[in-house]
């Protein structure tokens, strides 16, 4: 009987520790939910309003920006004067280009000389994209108003879950330009822009890569029936905006993964005690 008054004892305390942590628990949940969460959604979405400014679209959350047209000098040290390029960037345009590059017409090398016009604009679709991305993750957090109150972390890490989703997407746009075949290449669209046009021999192709745009020259020639890259030149120049726009994409999935990292572990925690429970 002793014993068996023992063991009784031993359980109740047992049960009585796992109440006491699972009021805690709840407690620490509860208190994140309540004050943590929104000033953390906050900063959340200040970072994206300060992302939104640095592309040149008004997204219908806040018509400031940063970004005014800019003329570049795009240069490479490999490049020993392959290639010599100006260009105008207006947002998600180069609106102006003046550029040369040393192509061979049968035994001569000479410097061939073409040129986009100021009413002529050339697209940069990876910047597009980004903004779109980014408007998309903008609205979550325009919908929300100022005396939010969330009951569940459940329904935080779902919004963060799609937020990092749509950011993930954003700056992959910006950082990881879409490779193109030689036929979309020749037959984009774009390169009927340039006067005089360029030799049937040779592609250009302007892109951005992370804070970088770049101009990449491509000399083909014809084996078999098909188009292959003899040789491919670029030069390049560092976008200001476009550095601070990647870094304030990775803030923001910093910022996102933080507090759902928090959040996850909590909910672990607390669903695992309600199924022991």
């Amino acid at each position: 009987m002793p014993t068996t008054i023992v063991l009784f004892e031993q359980k109740s305390l047992v049960k009585m520790d796992d109440t006491e942590e699972r009021r805690t628990l709840d407690a620490e949940l509860a208190w994140l939910l309540r004050e943590q969460v929104p000033k953390d959604l906050t900063d959340i979405h200040q970072t994206l309003m300060e992302c939104s400014r640095r592309f040149p679209f008004r997204m219908g959350f806040d018509d400031r920006t940063v970004v005014k047209p800019q003329r570049n000098l795009l240069s490479n040290p490999n490049n020993t004067g392959q290639i010599k390029c100006v260009v105008t960037l207006m947002g998600d345009t180069l609106c102006d280009a003046d550029i040369s590059f040393r192509h061979k017409a049968g035994k001569e090398n000479h410097m061939f000389k073409t040129k986009i016009s100021p009413d002529i604009q050339w697209p940069l679709p990876q910047v597009q994209e980004a903004a779109n991305h980014l408007a998309k993750a903008l609205s979550i957090y325009h919908k929300l108003s100022g005396d939010q109150t969330f009951t569940s972390a459940k329904q935080v890490i779902l919004m963060l879950d799609e937020t990092m989703k749509l950011l993930n997407m954003g700056r992959t746009s910006l950082a990881f330009p879409k490779r193109k075949s030689i036929d979309d290449l020749v037959q984009y669209s774009s390169m009927q822009n340039f006067h005089p046009s360029v030799p049937s021999d040779v592609a250009v192709s302007f892109y951005v890569h992370s804070a970088k745009l770049i101009l990449a020259v491509y000399h083909l020639h014809i084996v078999n029936s098909c188009r292959e890259i003899s040789s491919r030149h670029q030069v390049e120049c560092t976008v200001q905006w476009l550095n601070e726009a990647v870094v304030l994409f990775t803030l923001a999935l910093q910022q996102c993964q933080q507090l759902f990292d928090k959040l996850k572990v909590l909910e672990s925690v607390h669903t695992h005690g309600e199924k022991v429970s």
